[in-house]
């Protein structure tokens, strides 16, 4: 059974499938976490993208904080996983809160 990540903000939920995901980083600022998939994508130009989500939150404009905040995503990952396949969803509750919605980011692939 797929296991999926729901995030909510403004009382809309999105869901983010747990088998897809590579890895988890800080973005380009101190307030955003990266979520990149094993999805790939291409552009006009013909290079190869991979897909993934962006979750901000202001709350974590450090580095300590940015830390803990990816932690606490990779810690849902681990209880996602962990939970019975008759719970395919997971409830993730980042250390800090979003001030946006996920949205979806494109990287080159590298």
């Amino acid at each position: 059974m797929k296991k999926y990540l729901k995030v909510t903000f403004s009382s809309q939920d999105y869901i983010i499938p747990v088998e897809d995901i590579i890895d988890v980083k800080i973005g380009s600022g101190n307030t955003e976490v990266q979520i990149l998939t094993n999805v790939v994508g291409h552009h006009a130009a013909g290079g190869m993208q991979v897909l993934g989500f962006l979750l901000t939150a202001t709350g974590s404009s450090d580095a300590a904080k940015n830390k803990e905040q990816i932690n606490s995503v990779i810690d849902a990952i681990d209880s996602a996983l962990s939970t019975a396949w008759t719970k395919p969803m997971y409830e993730l509750s980042p250390k800090h809160a979003l001030t946006s919605a996920p949205s979806h980011i494109q990287q080159a692939w590298v």
